[in-house]
């Protein structure tokens, strides 16, 4: 008999009460970048990651980073993201090369 997890699927992304933008912005918060550095990925203001993370928090019912992130990893938001390869844009200080 098999294991209950490996029937069970992930969400999907689509079912989180979040816009594709605010999913864009958990996807970088969930990789660790600051609010600054989703700022310049995404680019927009500082100010209006600052909303948006709000506005996450809000809906997903959480109130940390470390929470969102769970939640990110839960629905599979991070698919196809590879920590190795953003590591590997960096360079040894810790930023992008």
């Amino acid at each position: 008999m098999r294991p209950a997890t490996q029937n069970a699927q992930s969400p999907d992304p689509q079912s989180l009460p979040l816009t594709l933008r605010e999913q864009d912005v958990l996807r970088e918060l969930a990789q660790g970048n600051s609010n600054k550095r989703i700022a310049r990925t995404l680019s927009i203001s500082p100010h209006t990651v600052d909303g948006y993370v709000k506005d996450i928090y809000r809906k997903l019912g959480v109130r940390n980073r470390s929470m969102a992130t769970a939640i990110a990893l839960y629905y599979g938001v991070l698919e196809g993201f590879s920590p190795a390869q953003d590591f590997l844009q960096r360079d040894g200080a810790g930023s992008l090369q």
